[in-house]
């Protein structure tokens, strides 16, 4: 009987691999971009998440460390579609449990993979041969690809919701201006950008590896195209770099957007900021000047969340004082231990339903959905024992998947 069970949740759950039918929407190892897709079904037939999917741009402070960087990412999955899964089960807000994820199991879900190291963006005809690899890139073919080939269901679309984590969340910004010119006027399209507010800050070193980065990406990826959102690329001419930050993009987003945000995100912090005192998900082994610093990134992303919530009245946001990222994905998405004031029963999953769900009568939200945490890391409970919950979490999928496979 368990035997039987774990087979059905396989076969349910798992979500197929596809490729994109484009032959130049290549990852940067050369290999095609792809995505996981479920078909919609029951009310879900016509409703659309495209997720992309989390990672972090190449990284480097010259153009031959960013280079050497992005030989070292087309080895990996963001790089590189040759270790992908043949079918994949997706977590949180793209799950497919019914009893959880109530409102969103059935639509259709395209989660699209990131492996061109530019943020799902640019586009270099030629690639590039640094020390005999070749490069590709070639991100915005991926989208076009995907976009072209789902065309004809988005254009009898209800209701299509664009979203993603950490660099994904920023595409899912930056694709929105092209997806609402493709579909007609009446679809409604949404925005969720989960752990992806970028601002131009220093590192706690004085290095500006993030801004340099980007740089040097604009001038490789896009030389011969502009960032996704032509409104913002033209408002930057030869900076184009400066649309991947979370004000700057902001301003030109026509539609509805919901911002997941934890105060302390850890990709942002560790990867571009520099802050290594924060791998345990907790502060307790951070300086004094490492802790001031981090209280200045908590006040930052209060400030720009804030000031969303000020300029559109239809903005929405979850922001709480986490030592995380990605919450669209996590299961305490789900949890009422997790909620905003704590103790409120105020969850990320229902106050994003709830969100949608005015969006969808064209209701003015008079920034009803605005939750913010007002306490700093660690005076929300909950947050503050993020950590040994994830590691129990992620030991109980271990558990299970070895039962799987020993079935």
């Amino acid at each position: 009987m368990l035997l039987i069970f774990f087979q059905q949740l396989q076969c349910c759950f798992l979500l197929q691999l596809q490729f994109v039918q484009d032959d130049r929407a290549k990852c940067l190892d050369g290999t095609l971009g792809s995505y996981y897709f479920q078909q919609g079904f029951e009310g879900g037939q016509n409703k659309f998440i495209i997720y992309f999917e989390g990672g972090e741009f190449i990284l480097g402070n010259t153009e031959e460390q960013f280079l050497i960087n992005a030989i070292e990412k087309m080895q990996t999955q963001q790089g590189s579609s040759l270790n992908r899964a043949s079918a994949f089960e997706f977590d949180g807000i793209l799950s497919q449990d019914k009893l959880k994820n109530y409102y969103f199991h059935n639509w259709n879900l395209i989660h699209i993979n990131y492996c061109d190291g530019g943020g799902f963006q640019g586009y270099k005809s030629d690639q590039v041969n640094y020390q005999s690899n070749l490069l590709y890139f070639r991100g915005e073919l991926i989208i076009r690809s995907i976009f072209d080939h789902f065309i004809t269901k988005f254009q009898k679309a209800e209701i299509i919701i664009l979203s993603g984590c950490s660099i994904g969340g920023v595409a899912a910004l930056q694709w929105e201006q092209y997806l609402t010119s493709l579909v007609p006027e009446n679809i409604l399209i949404l925005c969720i950008s989960d752990s992806s507010i970028l601002f131009d800050m220093q590192s706690i070193n004085g290095s500006n590896l993030l801004q340099q980065s980007l740089k040097i990406m604009n001038y490789i990826a896009n030389n011969e195209t502009l960032v996704p959102q032509k409104n913002c690329a033209y408002n930057f001419p030869n900076q184009n770099w400066k649309c991947f930050y979370f004000q700057n993009l902001m301003q030109y987003i026509k539609q509805p957007v919901f911002i997941i945000q934890p105060f302390y995100d850890i990709s942002f912090l560790y990867n571009y900021l520099n802050i290594k005192c924060i791998k345990d998900l907790t502060l307790k082994n951070c300086q004094k000047n490492e802790k001031d610093f981090i209280d200045l990134v908590f006040s930052t992303y209060r400030q720009v969340i804030n000031e969303s919530l000020i300029n559109n009245s239809n903005t929405g946001s979850f922001a709480p004082s986490c030592i995380s990222d990605c919450l669209f994905l996590s299961q305490l998405s789900f949890s009422s231990n997790w909620t905003i004031p704590e103790g409120s029963n105020r969850t990320v999953y229902q106050t994003l339903v709830q969100w949608v769900e005015k969006q969808k009568q064209n209701s003015i939200c008079n920034n009803e959905f605005g939750l913010m945490d007002k306490l700093p890391w660690p005076m929300n409970s909950a947050c503050a024992q993020l950590s040994s919950l994830i590691n129990l979490i992620k030991l109980i999928n271990m558990i299970l998947w070895i039962i799987i496979i020993l079935l």
